[in-house]
């Protein structure tokens, strides 16, 4: 059983400060129990980062109903995402599928916008993160949990993208409007372990049961890109998977 006060010092020891930009995704599974729940998990990094700092996670929904910032429920972003955005004082951007919710400092500037046709890109809450010179928490998940990596393909412009129907009331009613996105099943994010392992830029500790993943931002979009631009399909399997055929299938 972890503690809120145990919770403190592993954040510390993994290199969060006070005053940071932390983008945090989570596993709370993964770790194992912690006295309080969620909530000791989000009080402990808030405790950590301060007045000065700011809090981010995913705050994303399904899609398939019409998305409310202050109603819809996370879909599969786990119990600290999801206990996150209920808590008082946290805002939440209004994507219908890729919603972000952020407390603190930086909060409002990060989740004020987020455009439908660029779910990740520079002007959405992980691209508010980055050009803030945020970092990364993995809290007991692994890469594929990483935003930011699709930020990276964003930025460099993958072929691989589609459309995916949303409900959105706008104009006194519901309608459906075609968003786009870059999908695929992420399993190949994973790569993005050993390649910033080598670059010296990630720091890996484990915390409770879980093993965690700090990083900067930056370093991300960096190594990212310096595969995406060798090879725009680096992240997508080149096996069976049926999500990453489809996105092939995307490229005109």
């Amino acid at each position: 059983m972890l503690t809120k006060e145990e919770l403190i010092k592993e954040f510390k020891a993994i290199g969060i400060k006070e005053g940071m930009v932390l983008v945090v995704h989570t596993s709370l599974k993964n770790i194992g129990y912690i006295e309080e729940g969620p909530e000791a998990v989000i009080e402990s990094l808030l405790e950590v980062l301060g007045d000065s700092g700011t809090l981010v996670m995913p705050s994303m929904a399904s899609g398939e109903e019409v998305f409310d910032p202050k109603e819809t429920p996370t879909d599969d972003m786990g119990i600290v995402a999801e206990t996150f955005w209920r808590m008082p004082g946290v805002l939440r951007s209004i994507h219908p599928s890729s919603a972000f919710a952020a407390i603190g400092k930086h909060a409002e500037e990060i989740v004020a916008e987020h455009p439908l046709e660029e779910p990740e890109g520079m002007k959405s809450p992980i691209g508010k993160v980055y050009q803030l010179d945020g970092r990364v928490l993995l809290l007991g998940v692994s890469h594929d949990s990483n935003t930011t990596i699709h930020l990276a393909e964003s930025l460099n412009h993958v072929p691989y993208r589609t459309y995916s129907t949303m409900l959105i009331f706008q104009n006194g009613k519901v309608e459906e409007l075609q968003v786009p996105i870059i999908n695929h099943c992420c399993q190949n994010f994973k790569k993005m372990e050993s390649l910033l392992k080598e670059k010296g830029c990630l720091t890996v500790q484990q915390i409770g049961r879980g093993i965690c993943q700090f990083m900067k931002a930056k370093d991300v979009i960096e190594v990212a890109s310096a595969e995406l631009k060798t090879n725009p399909y680096y992240f997508l399997c080149e096996d069976e998977c049926e999500e990453c055929t489809e996105a092939r299938e995307y490229v005109k």
